[in-house]
């Protein structure tokens, strides 16, 4: 091997190392190829409506069904066979005030009322001859009194002429004789008088037995004639005639008519709106389970027709929530259930009831109560298509989009109510009316420009049932 050689192999390395330093200098030198830039994310555009103010009050409607306001069983106060049957006494018939429905065989109760006035006539006889016994004893004490007295003076005027000797002790005795005999006749009357008094006292009370008696058997009589106490409808009626009952049997029930009552629950979110929007003074004398009396409107919808009569919600029934329901059961009083009025598809009411109206309230008629409260605090509403399935409402604020789940107070005209001061919302607020996938609290929105579709709405508003 020669020098070269040997001197090319130890420098082989050293040249390779450096041609490869001479490479990446020279790469190093070349411009590097521009970069992907990221583009920006972008707002997803939406439709938006605006938050409206509501400032008339809200509406809590909810649905209830007519019950009697009174409803009165009559039974049988006294036993006996029925021997008539008045042809007003069946099932639906309306009957005034008094009407004879029933007559219970009244023979039995004549006689008693007979002999009893006879045991009173005689007790007043008895007290007529006391009272005549009484007046002549009254003469005869007179008399035996003034015998007494001059009896006395003579015994008096003897006692001085016999101790002169005037007069012989024989003669003076007999005088003292005379006195205790008139004085004894004296005290056997007073003794009479006293017996004619207690006799008499005997009979005055033997007498009012006799009235209290008397009274009872004609109470007793009189109660043979079952009559109404109320005007309304027969609903039931359970004895027929000919046919024997005992006291205290149900015979007819009795519907009153000349009221109705509405039975209804409200949440409590609803008898909060009653008391907060109530203007009137609450009376001292108010419980704390009282409600504020408010005039509600009752509606029964037939036939594609709507009718109304004015009430008034006065009570809650009973003395707490329903342990079931969670909601409170409260009373619409209807005064006047034949005033019933019909209302046209325009919401006007027509001069005349049409043909196939109901001319009253009905037991059993399922309606809906709408009651009207002023809102103490702001109202806010927003179209009822901005309010997802699941209860949430989309707001966009400061291009972002936030998810709020507020709880809807009504819903009526296509709108959704709301309590300013809890929901979240505010007037002016912009809420998303659009359908839109894959929501995050905070993405980016943008409103899309289109023509103004928030028509005015009807004022008057309805609640939801929604869950407590």
């Amino acid at each position: 091997m020669t020098i070269f050689q040997t001197l090319l192999r130890w420098a082989s390395p050293f040249l390779i190392l450096g041609a490869g330093i001479g490479v990446f200098l020279a790469l190093g030198k070349q411009e590097s190829p521009p970069r992907a830039t990221v583009a920006a994310v972008e707002a997803v555009p939406v439709e938006t409506a605006a938050v409206r103010l509501e400032e008339k009050g809200i509406d809590i409607v909810t649905d209830g069904v007519v019950v009697p306001i009174r409803e009165v069983t009559l039974a049988a106060e006294v036993g006996g066979k029925i021997i008539m049957k008045s042809p007003s006494c069946e099932s639906g018939e309306y009957v005034k005030e008094g009407t004879l429905l029933l007559q219970i065989d009244p023979r039995d109760y004549e006689l008693d009322v007979e002999r009893l006035q006879r045991e009173l006539k005689q007790a007043s006889l008895a007290i007529e001859e006391v009272d005549e016994e009484v007046k002549q004893n009254e003469s005869s004490l007179k008399l035996a009194q003034k015998q007494v007295e001059l009896a006395h003076r003579e015994v008096t005027r003897l006692d001085g002429l016999t101790a002169e000797g005037i007069v012989t002790k024989s003669t003076y005795d007999l005088a003292v004789r005379d006195e205790l005999t008139a004085s004894n006749t004296l005290n056997a009357l007073q003794g009479k008088q006293r017996v004619l008094a207690k006799r008499r006292n005997r009979f005055v009370e033997a007498e009012r037995l006799a009235e209290t008696n008397l009274k009872r058997a004609e109470l007793d009589l009189s109660r043979t004639k079952v009559t109404t106490p109320l005007t309304g409808m027969v609903v039931d009626e359970l004895a027929e005639e000919d046919s024997f009952v005992s006291k205290g049997m149900p015979l007819v029930t009795v519907e009153d008519t000349s009221a109705a009552e509405v039975k209804l629950s409200l949440r409590m979110h609803e008898v909060s709106r009653l008391w907060s929007g109530r203007k009137a003074v609450e009376a001292p004398d108010a419980g704390p389970f009282d409600l504020p009396p408010t005039r509600v409107t009752v509606i029964y919808k037939l036939n594609d027709q709507e009718y109304q009569w004015q009430g008034v919600l006065t009570r809650q029934e009973g003395r707490g929530l329903d342990e079931k329901t969670r909601t409170l059961p409260c009373r619409v009083l209807v005064n006047d259930p034949a005033g019933v009025k019909a209302i046209d598809r325009y919401g006007a009411m027509m001069p005349q009831l049409p043909a196939g109206a109901p001319r009253t309230l009905m037991r059993g008629m399922f309606v809906e109560i709408r009651v009207h409260v002023e809102s103490a605090s702001g109202l806010v509403s927003i179209p009822e298509e901005a309010q997802r399935p699941t209860g949430e409402v989309w707001v966009m604020r400061n291009g972002k989009l936030v998810v709020v789940k507020p709880r809807p107070l009504a819903v009526t005209g296509g709108r959704v109510i709301f309590d300013g001061l809890v929901s979240g919302l505010l007037p002016g607020d912009r809420v998303v009316t659009s359908q839109l996938t894959n929501v995050r609290d905070g993405m980016a929105i943008v409103e899309t420009p289109r023509p103004d579709r928030e028509a005015t709405r009807p004022t008057s508003l309805g609640g939801p049932r929604d869950a407590s």
